[in-house]
């Protein structure tokens, strides 16, 4: 019975230390709330160690982002605003903690600098873009639009890990850029004409696919600016080391052709080879893999033409 009771008490007083210290946690972090700060919080055996371990903490944040150019020089910048917030002893256990803290707008200001030549570039160009009324000359500042967008992320990588609601700089103003950039890749309208195959799944995957770079794709156009043809071409057989396996090899050949000067600027094939159980099946299959193997190229070789318009 004796035996019981103490360990009833000792249970009792692990409970109390336990909550005791819960609260006691509670109490201090409450003077950083999240939407201010980033903290983190780490425990040691003695004081120093339980500060540098918070701080290495905070650190560890941004050691989970991708690595850029000068990404590491604006890391440590931001990184030299963080301090021991508080530290304390637990009685209880004689460990030390310390809560480390990181004021997020102090340190999301750090990264401004970097984001005034990037944003100042992208107004500049979507200014042209609303001024200009030539859709292709349109195109042309459009196009140089994604680099910057691409630089812009590296830093939105940074700036939304620092935000309160993981929000990337000045949201509106991106919005407002990437409208201007793809409506200006909207307006180019491009009648497409698929020969050689009658499948519509077929069709259908192709045109999605060409939709996806962002210019208005559709077949049988009458107002258009840029003829895209696709003719296709399958050579079906069976495998002859494997039963029951059938092979098809499609070949999609391209030509892209200015609507306004009726000249062919760019002509391309591209060949995939599918084997499947079914000869139905491998048709489809190649015909699919090569039409989606030309996309990129059709708008590498769209935005080539398009730039030296």
């Amino acid at each position: 019975m004796k035996k019981t009771f103490l360990l009833l008490f000792a249970s009792v007083c692990l409970c109390a230390c336990t909550i005791s210290n819960k609260n006691l946690l509670s109490e201090k972090i409450a003077k950083y709330p999240n939407e201010k700060y980033l903290t983190k919080i780490a425990a040691a055996q003695d004081k120093k160690t339980a500060q540098s371990n918070a701080l290495v903490e905070i650190k560890t944040l941004f050691d989970t982002l991708p690595k850029y150019e000068n990404s590491d020089i604006r890391r440590q910048a931001i990184l030299s605003d963080a301090y021991v917030g508080q530290w304390w002893k637990d009685k209880s256990t004689g460990k030390y903690y310390a809560i480390a803290v990181l004021e997020r707008k102090p340190a999301q200001d750090i990264l401004l600098p970097y984001y005034q030549p990037i944003d100042g570039n992208l107004n500049s160009l979507q200014t042209k873009i609303s001024a200009e009324k030539d859709k292709f000359l349109r195109l042309q500042s459009a196009i140089k639009m994604p680099d910057l967008f691409k630089e812009r992320e590296k830093l939105d990588t940074e700036y939304r890990l620092l935000s309160f609601d993981a929000s990337s700089y000045n949201e509106d103003k991106l919005y407002a850029f990437k409208s201007s950039y793809t409506k200006a890749f909207y307006d180019i309208k491009i009648n497409a004409t698929i020969t050689g195959l009658n499948d519509t799944t077929v069709k259908t995957i192709l045109t999605d696919a060409l939709n996806s770079l962002g210019f208005s794709v559709g077949e049988n156009l009458k107002d258009y600016d840029i003829d895209l043809g696709i003719e296709t071409k399958t050579d079906n057989y069976p495998s002859q080391s494997t039963d029951g396996l059938f092979w098809s090899t499609a070949t999609a050949n391209v030509t892209l052709k200015d609507k306004q000067t009726e000249g062919v600027f760019a002509a391309f094939s591209q060949s995939q080879r599918i084997g499947a159980s079914r000869a139905e099946d491998a048709q489809r299959r190649s015909l699919i893999a090569a039409g989606e193997a030309c996309v990129p190229v059709i708008k590498e070789k769209l935005v080539d033409y398009i730039n030296k318009k």
